[in-house]
């Protein structure tokens, strides 16, 4: 019996690509954007880290941008960033992310609750202990603005904001009410952007914020960023890919 040749294995998968785009179905375009986006991420979180272990060119963008930010730090710049960095500690987004749980736990979607519990304290434990595995020492400065004792890469903070934000955005994108009103309106497509553009712009801000502060390197709050999206893709794909086929499977039966 003779191999498959490339064309006949060519000619059979346009229907099986055709299948990873099917925006109704749980192994469709839903699961296929989710790994994507895992993968993608993830290998630019590796080459991040790789430069990092290896002092590889971005470690040197890294000294010159932190030092530039402490020579022009000025007030009452340096107060407002202060408060905007606080606010995106541990403390402050496991509080927002207590509200968002409570009004996801008040309206019993429990799908949601289930994935905002995972993603946002389980992906700031994951990053605490990434930090430990790199042991990278925070910038340095004859006259600091924060002095910090713990490792620097990945940056907590911006890794809180990312999980907090994107989870955020996720959820009121994907609410019935919402999609409802927007898809009655001609700007519906503006308006997604708008929230998704708000999500990236909070979290754009902890990031200048750390770096600002002297608190991180520029590659801590990249990595940070990546690795707080491919975290938040990976367990929001795989718990709605399941919900999802249960679902599908409760109809058939």
């Amino acid at each position: 019996m003779t191999e498959p040749s490339l064309s006949q294995a060519a000619a059979a998968s346009p229907g099986f690509l055709r299948a990873r785009f099917v925006r109704d179905h749980y192994l469709g375009l839903p699961l296929t954007t989710g790994v994507l986006a895992v993968l993608s991420t993830l290998l630019l979180f590796a080459l991040i880290a790789a430069e990092v272990t290896s002092g590889g060119a971005l470690t040197r963008l890294d000294q010159q941008l932190a030092d530039w930010f402490n020579r022009h730090a000025f007030s009452p710049m340096t107060e407002l960033v202060l408060g905007y960095t606080h606010l995106h500690g541990t403390v402050g987004v496991l509080a927002m992310g207590a509200l968002l749980l409570w009004h996801m736990w008040r309206r019993r979607q429990w799908h949601w609750v289930a994935d905002l519990l995972v993603v946002l304290p389980g992906g700031m434990l994951f990053n605490f202990g990434l930090k430990h595995v790199f042991a990278r020492l925070r910038p340095s400065f004859n006259d600091p603005i924060l002095v910090l004792h713990s490792y620097s890469f990945p940056s907590g903070h911006t890794i809180g904001a990312t999980l907090l934000y994107a989870m955020l955005a996720a959820y009121v994108l994907n609410q019935p009410s919402l999609n409802g009103a927007l898809a009655s309106r001609p700007g519906s497509a503006c308006a997604r952007i708008a929230v998704i553009g708000v999500a990236l712009l909070l979290v754009a801000l902890t990031a200048f914020s750390r770096v600002y502060l002297g608190a991180h390197f520029l590659s801590d709050v990249l990595g940070a960023m990546l690795l707080g999206t491919a975290w938040f893709a990976f367990w929001t794909t795989a718990l709605f890919t399941t919900r999802r086929h249960y679902s599908a499977r409760t109809r058939s039966n």
